[in-house]
């Protein structure tokens, strides 16, 4: 678990330095546009704001130097031709240096990358072409169960895991389930989402309770506490995967499906998705 609070630090981290830094970018552009010759488009995309060869700093150091050659007693037209120069080197300078990047992407992709040694262990295909849902090894199945633990501890009186931990434990488990592409899969058959699944069919009644009025009343206590840090463990869960798909978003496969004939039907793109032609034991083996 404090692993996991390390990487959602650092990933939260990350993700407040991004902010401050498309800060300071947009602020250094309402700076410099305008002698660049530039102005917004469409999808975050600049453009120039006249079909001009020159940018505006460019064409007016190079007229400013022009005009003062030209004069018959300009000292030294040398230096008039440096400074111009030198426009046209600030010029392309402040423009290949416009987009600093994102260090939250740039994280981000370093760790689907540290990942790959491990996908064979915690994200491997089924021999049977099934999910297996019993002695699976995945990472979303043990997230799950620590997940579950951790909001059962949380919610007790003596306990201090939520000062401990906080929300970086759903960050880094999270994350990490999203880059081995299993968060479909963590919604599915989670046990917190089930028991909330539950719960909200069934409004929450409890069927069998305890004889004892005092015991009665811990007993809902409890469950409604932990059916509330249930409910905002989602949240959080489901914030975290729509800032990732929207900063990281997963590359589309070209896959095979199979007919009902059984012949495989090649080149349909799904999301993300694990051809199962390819994940059916072969025969042989």
């Amino acid at each position: 678990m404090h692993d996991l609070k390390e990487i959602g630090s650092i990933l939260y981290w990350m993700g407040l330095l991004d902010i401050v830094m498309r800060e300071i970018e947009t602020t250094q552009f309402m700076q410099i546009a305008p002698w660049l010759g530039l102005i917004p488009g469409t999808d975050e995309q600049v453009q120039q704001a006249q079909d001009v060869k020159n940018s505006p700093i460019v064409s007016l150091f190079k007229s400013a130097t022009s005009v003062i050659v030209s004069h018959p007693r300009c000292p030294s037209p040398s230096s008039f031709f440096t400074m111009s120069k030198q426009a046209e080197a600030a010029d392309l300078l402040y423009r290949t240096n416009m987009h600093t990047g994102s260090v939250l992407e740039y994280t981000l992709a370093f760790a689907s990358a540290a990942l790959d040694r491990y996908r064979s262990k915690w994200s491997a295909a089924p021999k049977t072409g099934f999910i297996d849902i019993t002695t699976s090894k995945d990472f979303y199945r043990v997230y799950s169960g620590l997940q579950f633990g951790y909001l059962e501890e949380s919610v007790q009186e003596m306990s201090n895991n939520r000062e401990l931990l906080g929300d970086s434990v759903a960050w880094g488990g999270c994350t990490i389930i999203y880059l081995l592409g299993q968060q479909l899969h963590f919604e599915l058959f989670d046990f917190t989402y089930q028991l909330l699944n539950i719960s909200e069919a069934e409004s929450a009644t409890i069927t069998s309770l305890p004889t004892d009025r005092s015991r009665h009343a811990n007993y809902v206590q409890g469950w409604e506490n932990l059916l509330e840090a249930m409910k905002k463990a989602r949240r959080l869960n489901n914030h975290v995967f729509s800032m990732l798909r929207a900063r990281c978003p997963l590359e589309d496969k070209i896959a095979c499906a199979i007919k009902q004939s059984g012949a495989p039907l090649h080149r349909v793109k799904y999301e993300n998705t694990v051809s199962a032609f390819e994940t059916l034991p072969q025969k042989g083996v």
